[in-house]
């Protein structure tokens, strides 16, 4: 089903859901493996350029996710609350869920403007350099480069809670909680 029913989450939103997590590890991972490596090393046959190119272009793809999954959520009725969830996990879920889609368009959008006003500019894929509509601008870079960094920490542990709160429910209370988002789970 590709529209999310009363109890569960549609093949388009758990499709996205999935799509946007498995790359913000990526994202993550990458964060970390190009900030420590040397520019004349290679980290699993990439150098240091190369997971820049790529952490550059995927967060693009990110935004762009990110924004179909908002459109998604607000063109299609959510399941409702799971009825195993109290009134207290519900609100922290839902200020979970907004924190969340804050980062989706926060990192992406302050990389970008990092990226453009420092003057390093973005290779798509490592194949097509992008126009800088914003030019070369130091204090924008950063500040968006502190941005950057700080919603990136923070996205680990809004991301933390809503994995934590997920597993608690489907690990220890035994709810299936989990089956209403896992992808390849019939409804």
């Amino acid at each position: 089903m590709l529209k999310n029913s009363a109890t569960h989450y549609g093949a388009v939103a758990r499709f996205l859901h999935w799509s946007v997590f498995l790359l913000f590890v990526y994202q993550y991972l990458s964060a970390n493996i190009m900030t420590r490596l040397a520019r004349d090393k290679l980290a699993l046959g990439f150098t240091q350029s190369d997971y820049y190119d790529w952490h550059k272009s995927i967060g693009l793809l990110l935004l762009g996710l990110a924004l179909l999954r908002w459109l998604w959520r607000k063109l299609t009725p959510l399941p409702e609350w799971a009825p195993t969830l109290s009134a207290a996990e519900r609100a922290i879920s839902h200020r979970n869920e907004t924190l969340l889609y804050g980062c989706m368009f926060l990192l992406p959008i302050s990389g970008y403007l990092f990226v453009m006003a420092g003057g390093f500019g973005v290779k798509l894929f490592g194949l097509h350099d992008l126009a800088n509509p914003v030019g070369k601008h130091e204090l924008l870079a950063t500040l968006a480069r502190v941005v950057h960094i700080v919603v990136g920490y923070a996205a680990v542990v809004v991301i933390a809670w809503h994995v934590g709160l997920g597993l608690k429910h489907h690990l220890f209370d035994r709810d299936r909680f989990l089956n209403r988002m896992l992808p390849f789970r019939r409804q």
